[in-house]
């Protein structure tokens, strides 16, 4: 009795290790490494990258122009008689940081928000309902805040150029003359593509909301339809 329950005990052992083996052989076949993309985060990834490489450009040239040229200084002792002047600097400068927090950060960003609907949420992107929201916000949003960006620096330059003296190569224009003739006539074309950035980050909020519900909508449906079958 004693040697029939080994035999029996080493039958089971030597079954469960071949098991264990052919479990081994199945998992072989499996990629060990499966690599998940979204491709709205790599669009949006990719436009990040790109408008990066525009306010490196316009950061580079700004400095080249300033380790270039005697404008600078001129400007800066222009700044300390009249300060009202350097209204025309910050106006530039906002127009580069708008750059590169909405342009290169917020694209960045948005990014990370669309891989979680697409790889960490199982919530991926398809049909016109979620798509179409999703270049409207891609689209509307780069292209409003470059537009944006790069016309508030070019506001800047004309501003700088408005108050200079003739000299130098500006108009010669007073603060008032500048601000009316030249500025002022930047505020509808500036407001404009803002809001047309704004409009684009409202319909990638809406299709997050969109994608998040109607995914959900269609796995309900799904499991009742194969609780039923």
């Amino acid at each position: 009795m004693i040697e029939m329950s080994r035999i029996r005990s080493g039958r089971r052992n030597d079954k469960e290790r071949l098991e264990e083996e052919g479990d081994d052989d199945n998992s072989s076949d499996i990629p060990s490494e499966v690599v998940a993309y979204s491709k709205w985060s790599g669009r949006f990834t990719w436009t990040s990258i790109i408008q990066g490489a525009m306010v490196a450009l316009l950061t580079a040239m700004l400095a080249t122009f300033v380790a270039t040229t005697g404008y600078p200084s001129q400007l800066v002792k222009a700044l300390l008689s009249i300060p009202e002047i350097g209204f025309s600097e910050i106006t530039a400068l906002a127009g580069l940081a708008l750059y590169l927090v909405v342009g290169v950060i917020g694209s960045g960003l948005t990014a990370q928000f669309y891989h979680h609907f697409d790889i960490r949420a199982s919530k991926p992107y398809k049909g016109i309902v979620t798509n179409g929201p999703a270049w409207t916000h891609l689209v509307l949003m780069n292209v409003g805040v470059a537009a944006t960006s790069l016309l508030m620096i070019y506001a800047g330059y004309l501003g700088d150029i408005a108050v200079g003296e003739k000299e130098a190569g500006g108009f010669g224009m007073t603060i008032g003359q500048a601000s009316q003739q030249i500025l002022n006539q930047f505020i509808v074309p500036v407001s404009s593509l803002l809001l047309i950035a704004v409009v684009g980050s409202i319909a990638g909020g809406a299709g997050f909301i969109i994608n998040q519900f109607q995914r959900r909508d269609i796995h309900i449906q799904d499991i009742e339809r194969k609780r039923i079958t």
